[in-house]
């Protein structure tokens, strides 16, 4: 079995698909949109483009980068997809997620910083983006986890994607009465992306409770740090930074080797989450 996993885990593509089959939400949101319905927001077109992707315009004002630094940072920022229980030495989890935002595609904070197939190719009809992407955790000691995080546009026409890393430590390990608790440090960082690098520096400390041995809540609070940096000719605009407070709630099922969870981040004026289905071993 651990064979068969690895070998999927080598095989990009397919982890980057297989979620719009697995959650049955739109792989990174496009969608064709009249423009009847956004008759004061003109879209900039780029004809060599498959789907929409990140591209700066030249009327991007500085209170939009802002803004777009804030709201991209907090939507990139690594969800904790996985309770405070820790992994142990030398386990391992392995899972694809879906990671949904709300965007607010008419302001200039989006529109600005995207360009579309076509004048009606609209970022989304639902006013929430959905990513796929895989993450893989592994157990360093037995109070220590460490994982990496992936995702990539260009196999469905975009450059852009999404990298990330993360540690957790678990404080408090009562595996008698099932309680936990962890502090977890993130990075998450744009890639591929020509105009801009923005990335999101996160800390969050959590609390969680063994059920069964099968089902383990957790909840607690997020603290992430966004940067944005613009890197083109078309505009000059001064790095941007931003700071974001939230909650979190989340539920992590683990059942033999199967392991399913979904987490809810509420605050900054926005709501993220994320779902996961993957393997413990």
């Amino acid at each position: 079995m651990k064979n068969f996993v690895i070998s999927l885990f080598s095989k990009k593509a397919f982890f980057l698909c297989l979620p719009v089959a697995v959650f049955s939400t739109p792989v990174l949101a496009q969608h064709d949109h009249s423009s009847d319905e956004h008759p004061n927001v003109i879209l900039h077109v780029n004809p060599d483009l498959k789907v929409c992707d990140f591209d700066i315009a030249p009327n991007l004002t500085q209170a939009e980068w802002a803004r777009a630094t804030r709201e991209v940072g907090n939507a990139i920022y690594l969800d904790p997809l996985s309770s405070s229980k820790p992994l142990g030495r030398g386990n391992w989890s392995l899972w694809l997620e879906q990671n949904s935002f709300t965007v607010d595609q008419e302001s200039g904070a989006w529109n600005n910083t995207f360009h579309h197939p076509d004048s009606t190719h609209w970022l989304t009809e639902s006013g929430r983006l959905s990513v796929p992407a895989v993450r893989f955790q592994l157990g360093l000691a037995s109070r220590w986890d460490a994982g990496i995080y992936y995702t990539s546009a260009k196999p469905f026409g975009a450059n852009y994607g999404f990298l990330g890393v993360e540690t957790k430590y678990t404080f408090l390990n009562d595996t008698l009465r099932g309680w936990y608790a962890s502090a977890r440090a993130s990075y998450a960082l744009d890639a591929n992306v020509r105009d801009f690098n923005i990335s999101s520096t996160g800390l969050d400390v959590m609390a969680s409770k063994n059920l069964f041995n099968v089902f383990t809540p957790y909840a607690g609070i997020a603290l992430n740090w966004n940067h944005g940096r613009e890197v083109t000719a078309d505009v000059d605009l001064l790095n941007e930074n931003s700071f974001a407070a939230r909650g979190i709630i989340g539920l992590d099922f683990t059942w033999k080797f199967v392991n399913l969870g979904y987490v809810y981040l509420v605050g900054d004026g926005k709501a993220n989450q994320a779902f996961k289905l993957g393997v413990t071993f």
